[in-house]
């Protein structure tokens, strides 16, 4: 178990609303306006392939939008009826004077890319959790940025994703 304790702040205060459970969350930009998804623990699915691999996947379904019709389009975006999940996978990392680098696998549809970033670890009175923040470029998946409202509003090609992953879902 790592024994220095770094907490990553997430971008509104929404992590303080969730500060007992893991959540993942993606900020979505468009011309007019930016909002946020969130995917909480109780979703998250941990498939183990060995005893050193995890994937954590979050079911594209589970993300709870500020508006219905924004999950609809969510759904819609991501293809969540052919493919259902967005998987995470810590590849491996490493601690050094306190910083912890590690190397993430972010699988959208059937195109996986490879991060490399600065995660932290934080604590709660019931578990360790890993925290990260990573930018996604839509097009590096193969997804074309909506545009709603005749042309008015454009998604812009850059979301982030912000995670808060329970500890056991990455090392045993």
């Amino acid at each position: 178990m790592m024994k220095t304790i770094l907490t990553i702040f997430f971008f509104f205060s929404l992590i303080s609303a969730y500060a007992q459970s893991g959540i993942v969350n993606i900020e979505v930009r468009t011309n007019v306006n930016k909002f946020n998804c969130s995917c909480k623990e109780e979703s998250f699915i941990c498939q183990e392939f060995t005893a050193q691999e995890k994937v954590l996947k979050l079911p594209v379904a589970s993300f709870d939008c500020p508006k219905r019709m924004i999950e609809k389009d969510l759904i819609e975006l991501f293809e969540a009826e052919k493919y259902p999940h967005i998987a995470i996978e810590i590849l491996n990392y490493t601690e050094s004077n306190g910083a912890i680098t590690a190397s993430i696998k972010i699988t959208v549809k059937k195109t996986a890319k490879v991060y490399q970033l600065q995660l932290g670890e934080t604590y709660d009175s019931e578990a360790f959790y890993f925290t990260g923040t990573q930018e996604l470029d839509l097009t590096d998946y193969h997804i074309e940025p909506p545009v709603k409202a005749l042309g008015l509003v454009k998604v812009k090609p850059v979301v982030t994703i912000e995670f808060k992953i329970p500890e056991e879902f990455v090392i045993n």
